[in-house]
């Protein structure tokens, strides 16, 4: 059921910001908006479209701002929390999310991704997902799709410094 709200309030932000409404209901509906969003929109209208419709989703700039702000004062606690609030409010969008670590998930088989194409995953969620948490709740964010299993690792924590 949370996940259905969830899905639906996704649904009425993004078909505002990517400006095209599917005539498809539930998560095809989100494909097809997908689909119309990576065709005829440009990189920078899509980032714009992506990052709009988290923050609309989340509850407006306001909220945004923040949670942004935590992120900022405490940003172990911030990623902390994310890891665990992210297998229960992301389930609608990529299905059944396991936590491996404090700051790290895995998607096994990401449910947008087997329904879309890998181009689009980059293109629509990878880069704009990467970009909103890190620039705007101030969590750095890495996805990790692997496109041969449909899987991906999410990070809320810079990788760890390269030894030499």
């Amino acid at each position: 059921m949370l996940d259905g709200l969830l899905l639906n309030k996704f649904l009425r932000v993004h078909a505002r910001r990517v400006g095209y409404r599917s005539p498809a209901t539930g998560y095809a509906a989100l494909v097809d908006e997908t689909e119309y969003e990576h065709a005829r929109l440009s990189d920078a209208e899509v980032v714009r479209a992506v990052h709009g419709s988290y923050a609309d989703w989340m509850g407006g700039r306001r909220v945004v701002g923040v949670l942004g702000r935590f992120g900022r004062l405490a940003p172990r606690a911030a990623a902390r929390s994310l890891t665990l609030a992210t297998p229960r409010l992301f389930r609608w969008l990529v299905g059944p999310i396991r936590r491996t670590g404090r700051t790290e998930l895995v998607v096994e088989r990401c449910r947008f991704l087997t329904s879309t194409s890998p181009e689009i995953c980059v293109r629509i969620c990878k880069g704009p997902t990467e970009t909103f948490f890190t620039d705007s709740l101030h969590i750095p964010t890495r996805l990790t799709p692997d496109f041969r299993s449909s899987s991906c690792h999410v990070s809320f924590a810079p990788p760890p410094p390269r030894r030499r």
